[in-house]
């Protein structure tokens, strides 16, 4: 291939050969252009003798120049015309003709500059329109599958919240991008979609932030007319209720003998008023179903059988009961003796049925009062007897342990294990039982025997009615001196003495005379000073000198002694004994002490 190179560069190489003695061989065709392209030099060897070429007698061809990829117009280089000569002998190959030598092609003085004019490119319409379309088609596409909008929108409009959650979920649609906000309606029910913010029948993707306004109901602080409810019926009250729709009011019914069917029995307003009644006031309306609906049920044979059966078996036939209760010998406590409907015989349901019922044994209370002691045990230990004896004691005049009162009136008949309550006596209350019991004592106590004496029935009475003097035998104040006993007309009982060594009549008195204190004064006694002392344990001067004037002692100190020193001597008064540590001074005791 014909190597196309810029003249200039060849040139210098040229010289650059030449300096080295180095022969060149490859002068050929150049071309040179712009940088546009747009114009092109023709370079041809039109005379020189290139050493390289070899005859016309040799097998090989020489290669074509291949074509260049623009088209070139350039006229031809006439070449001069030289005679026919014999062929040379053999020599040897001419040195390159050089450029410096003036030998070079003179085909430079022919050259001829030719603008290279370009094809204009030409597009086929149908293909630009083909290709317009087919990017138009794939644009919608991405469009459509990527970026469009894909999930419907429903009409939720009356439909509840539950409605728009399951949708959401069905949809891949985040709760996050959906606003629920509420308001209070009469139209829409609690929960029920009142309007969206989307169209229905919009198509939104499931990033597509979504708002609805849901119904909380209506307002229950509304204000609403309380109705005569006494005057209305089942339909109309629910129609009242239905109209305002009021959330907290309520019926119930129930069967009623009194009241006819649908109409009001009673009704509770629990918060309000019937002035201030509102929507959300809690009311509980109760109307009649009217009687309840009779059915038949057979009697059966209960005889024998336990008050308890038969009561559980006329509970679920929705029957009345009526029970009558008799003692027996031969039935036993809690069964039925007889029933008053026959065996077989069909009842109503709501009908009154009766039985007779064995209250067991009577047991038949005699009169006990006079029975000793001995006696009611006896009486109580029979097994007819099955009573519970509770015993009170009570002061009377009969012998003790004897009863004196019973609370079931005798010849009575009662059930076994009734309480029967029996006063016994303990005979009359006794004050003394030495002749000095109550001399020096607190009137406070005597007083209280007297009031304990009396919660057994004794009706005694007490009192300071003898008097209150001084007692150097009895100095502290309210000690009893004396004390005597009188019957209920105040006489004493017993006049050679107090009259009260014998037991006292129920109503009897006892009069007392109690100490006001001493009646001689006694000097008081003027208490001995205790001696001060303190220990002397070898404390600093400072410390002992304090401790001797707060406790009497004469300190006598020869020469100076530093307070905080604790080797200072010391002396007793006669200024020879030493006293030693852990020695007790005494108050008026004399020391001294010096270095």
């Amino acid at each position: 291939m014909t190597n196309k190179k810029d003249f200039l560069s060849s040139l210098a190489e040229e010289l650059e050969d030449e300096k080295k003695g180095v022969e060149r061989d490859d002068f050929d065709i150049y071309q040179v252009s712009n940088n546009k392209g747009d114009e092109l030099r023709s370079y041809k060897n039109q005379d020189y003798d290139f050493p390289h070429e070899k005859s016309t007698s040799s097998n090989t061809a020489p290669k074509p120049a291949p074509q260049p990829t623009k088209q070139v117009v350039s006229e031809p280089v006439k070449k001069p015309t030289a005679a026919p000569t014999a062929a040379p002998a053999p020599t040897a190959a001419p040195r390159k003709a050089s450029l410096r030598d003036g030998k070079g092609p003179n085909s430079f003085h022919e050259e001829k500059l030719e603008k290279i004019e370009k094809k204009p490119f030409k597009l086929d319409p149908k293909l630009l329109i083909a290709g317009i379309v087919a990017l138009v088609a794939i644009g919608v596409a991405v469009w459509y599958f990527v970026f469009a909008p894909k999930i419907p929108m429903p009409n939720f409009v009356g439909q509840t919240i539950n409605d728009v959650g399951a949708w959401a979920k069905q949809n891949n649609i985040s709760t996050s991008n959906i606003i629920m906000n509420t308001e209070f309606s009469m139209e829409y029910d609690k929960d029920v979609i009142i309007s969206q913010d989307k169209t229905a029948g919009s198509k939104i993707k499931d990033t597509t932030p979504l708002t609805f306004v849901a119904s909380k109901g209506a307002n229950p602080e509304d204000p609403v007319d309380f109705p005569d409810l006494m005057n209305m019926n089942y339909s109309e009250i629910k129609d009242w209720i239905e109209t305002n729709k009021l959330s907290k009011t309520k019926i119930n019914t129930q069967y009623n003998t009194i009241v006819e069917k649908d109409q009001v029995i009673n009704f509770e307003l629990k918060t309000g008023t019937e002035s201030s009644f509102t929507r959300g006031a809690t009311l509980t309306i109760n109307i009649s179903k009217g009687p309840a609906p009779a059915g038949t049920v057979a009697m059966e044979n209960f005889v024998g059988k336990t008050f308890a059966e038969f009561e559980a078996w006329a509970t679920t036939k929705k029957l009345v009961v009526q029970k009558t209760e008799v003692y027996s010998d031969t039935v036993e406590t809690g069964k039925i003796i007889s029933q008053g409907t026959k065996v077989g015989d069909s009842v109503e349901e709501g009908a009154t049925v009766t039985v007779v019922v064995s209250k067991g044994k009577a047991v038949k209370i005699p009169n006990l009062v006079g029975y000793t002691k001995e006696m009611l045990e006896v009486w109580a230990a029979t097994p007819e007897n099955k009573v519970t004896i509770v015993k009170k004691e009570r002061y009377n005049s009969a012998a003790e342990g004897t009863v004196v009162e019973q609370s079931i009136k005798a010849g009575s008949a009662v059930d076994a294990g009734t309480v029967l309550e029996l006063t016994i006596s303990i005979y009359m209350p006794q004050l003394e039982t030495n002749s000095r019991a109550w001399y020096g004592k607190d009137y406070l106590e005597l007083t209280k025997w007297v009031d304990d004496a009396n919660g057994k029935g004794a009706n005694l009475a007490t009192g300071a009615w003898d008097g209150q003097v001084c007692s150097d035998e009895y100095p502290t104040p309210g000690q009893i001196i004396s004390y005597r006993c009188l019957d209920g007309n105040g006489n004493q009982i017993d006049t050679s003495a107090n009259g009260c060594a014998r037991p006292l009549p129920l109503n009897a008195k006892i009069a007392m005379k109690t100490s006001t204190g001493a009646c001689t004064v006694k000097p008081t006694p003027t208490p001995t000073p205790e001696n001060k002392s303190f220990t002397y344990t070898g404390q600093n001067f400072s410390m002992f000198e304090a401790l001797c004037k707060a406790n009497g002692v004469n300190l006598s100190v020869v020469g100076t002694i530093d307070g905080a020193s604790t080797a200072y001597k010391l002396l007793s008064s006669d200024g020879v004994t030493v006293i030693n540590t852990n020695t007790e001074l005494t108050e008026g005791m004399s020391v001294i002490a010096s270095n």
